[in-house]
C-alpha cells in the first residue's frame, strides 16, 4: 500500500554512505536508507521533500515513487 513519506537529507555529515531519514506520517516505519539517483535527482536542492512511497518490510526500507507536494506534518 502506497503512503506519503517525508525524505529528509542530515544538513552535515561525514558518513559516506550519505543516508537519508525516510518515514510515513506519525514517524511510522522510520528508517535511515540510502537514495537512488532518481531521488536525489527529483529532491533538488531540497533537505526535505515529500513522495509516494511503499513500505518494504522483508528488506526494511521504503521504494519511493513520485515527488508530491509540502505536507504539514
Amino acid at each position: 500500500m502506497s503512503e506519503i513519506v517525508k525524505v529528509q537529507l542530515p544538513l552535515t555529515s561525514n558518513d559516506p554512505r550519505k543516508l537519508a531519514l525516510v518515514y510515513a506520517k506519525g514517524r511510522k516505519n522510520m528508517v535511515q536508507q540510502p537514495l537512488d539517483a532518481i531521488t536525489r535527482k527529483l529532491m533538488g536542492a531540497d533537505f526535505k521533500a515529500f513522495f509516494e512511497a511503499e513500505y518494504q518490510p522483508a528488506r526494511g526500507t521504503w521504494l519511493i515513487g513520485e515527488r508530491v507536494g509540502h505536507q504539514d506534518w
